[in-house]
């Protein structure tokens, strides 16, 4: 797999997630459909660069944002698969998963990890930085014009390509 990106996908955003985007396991989210055709690995990217820039306009910590941002449904399976016993929606479940892998994979700090296990807020636990708050308004943002496949400055229109070799 190759992935192209635009000029206007900024450096200093790339220069942060390069070592994700470099990762196979990481890759794999190429495969996994998430929100109307869109794959997970182009929603994640979609969810870290508009957390990047919301954070780097907030004045807080953009690289924790594009981190745990990218990170943040990082699991490795369908989500139409069967979850554990004992879980009882994908929605409350694949956090839980998404740290998992993340620490297993990255070695991911508490701020990152926290960030991921907040991410589905309401549904799940609330964010306790400012830092959470944003990676949830991304990614209610990003599923939403996802769903609505409304073209926005994201994984699609005009800033990245994935190309399957």
């Amino acid at each position: 797999m190759k992935l192209v990106f635009s000029e206007k996908i900024q450096p200093e955003f790339l220069e942060i997630v390069r070592p994700i985007l470099r990762n196979k396991v990481f890759l794999r989210l190429a495969g996994y459909r998430h929100h109307r055709g869109y794959s997970r690995l182009e929603h994640s990217f979609n969810v870290s660069y508009i957390a990047w820039k919301m954070a780097k306009d907030a004045g807080c910590d953009e690289r924790l944002c594009a981190v745990a941002g990218m990170l943040h449904d990082f699991c490795v399976y369908d989500f139409k698969d069967k979850i554990p016993e004992g879980e009882i929606h994908q929605a409350f479940f694949h956090p839980k998963a998404a740290a998992w892998t993340s620490e297993e994979v990255f070695g991911i700090d508490g701020r990152v990890r926290g960030i991921i296990l907040t991410h589905m807020f309401p549904m799940g636990p609330m964010p306790s930085s400012r830092e959470g708050w944003i990676v949830v308004g991304a990614d209610k943002i990003c599923a939403t014009l996802e769903m609505l496949n409304m073209p926005f400055f994201s994984s699609r229109h005009p800033g990245v390509t994935i190309l399957m070799q």
